[in-house]
């Protein structure tokens, strides 16, 4: 047998024999004011004008906007370069086929959703590149456009989650299998909504949980749980939402009025904004 391929399916099998136990714990949460990331890809560049000035008028306790990218769209910005990242497309290419039976098939299978889990693994490690960063760090959608003020911490610092409604298996398949006993937390709730606000304290607790169980750099991890197969193998914003509900009290939902739609209705924001939505989604793909 592969050796590769057995390394993997002993790491799932023994996955599924034991489940993480998520004890409750308390996080101290920093009230540093927020620094914004958007990764952004060429496509959506054209786009950032609109979604700065949203952010710049609307995200209460503001502190830095930084675009993460491969070249620097924009000047109203900061600009982080991503090759500063300590992965790159092909190194995540590798980690998620190298196991499987047959790469080659893996690699076709996987060659156009690259990019985008790519940026998903962007925003997790953004609290652990970019110099001096907050440790409370909004990372937004490229094509999200704030309307109306909002906050993003309660008391005490400790985060406030817009819920979503979608629900896709493969999610939490791939998110069961990086932390054996991982659940969806809300039935009808889910994380992914344009935007999430990450802080340090929870992503270096999630990390560290991901490195005790896999013993590798958690990227990797990440990666080799997703399955090559499935469209949508992997969620960032899943990820984080529950990890923190199966961890702690603290974080608390409140609900935004938002609103995804197509890039057409981009010169639409002020009739959008007069219908009282607190944010809008742009949709390239729409």
């Amino acid at each position: 047998m592969n050796l590769k391929f057995l390394y993997i399916f002993l790491l799932f099998f023994f996955s599924n024999l034991l489940s993480y136990d998520f004890q409750k714990i308390k996080y101290q949460f920093s009230n540093q004011k927020i620094d914004v990331v958007i990764p952004c890809h060429e496509k959506d560049a054209f786009k950032l004008e609109y979604v700065i000035k949203g952010i710049k008028k609307n995200v209460k306790n503001l502190n830095r906007i930084i675009i993460v990218s491969s070249a620097p769209f924009t000047h109203k910005a900061e600009w982080f370069n991503e090759k500063y990242y300590p992965f790159s497309k092909k190194d995540i290419e590798t980690e998620i086929t190298q196991y499987q039976p047959n790469p080659d098939e893996a690699r076709k299978s996987i060659k156009n959703r690259i990019g985008w889990i790519y940026q998903q693994l962007l925003k997790l490690y953004a609290a652990f590149v970019i110099p001096d960063i907050s440790d409370n760090i909004l990372v937004v959608d490229a094509d999200t456009i704030f309307l109306r003020k909002i906050s993003f911490q309660h008391k005490h610092g400790a985060p406030l989650f817009n819920p979503g409604g979608e629900y896709n298996e493969p999610y939490f398949v791939q998110a069961a299998k990086l932390i054996p006993g991982f659940t969806k937390v809300f039935r009808n709730y889910s994380g992914i909504c344009h935007h999430m606000l990450f802080q340090r304290c929870i992503l270096e607790d999630l990390f560290n949980v991901i490195q005790q169980i896999h013993n590798v750099e958690p990227w990797k991890a990440i990666c080799r749980c997703i399955d090559p197969k499935e469209w949508s193998g992997f969620s960032e914003y899943e990820l984080y939402f529950n990890f923190i509900f199966l961890r702690s009290d603290q974080g608390k939902i409140r609900k935004l009025k938002w609103y995804n739609t197509s890039i057409d209705e981009i010169n639409q924001i002020d009739k959008i904004k007069a219908k009282k939505f607190d944010y809008a989604s742009f949709h390239t793909w729409q």
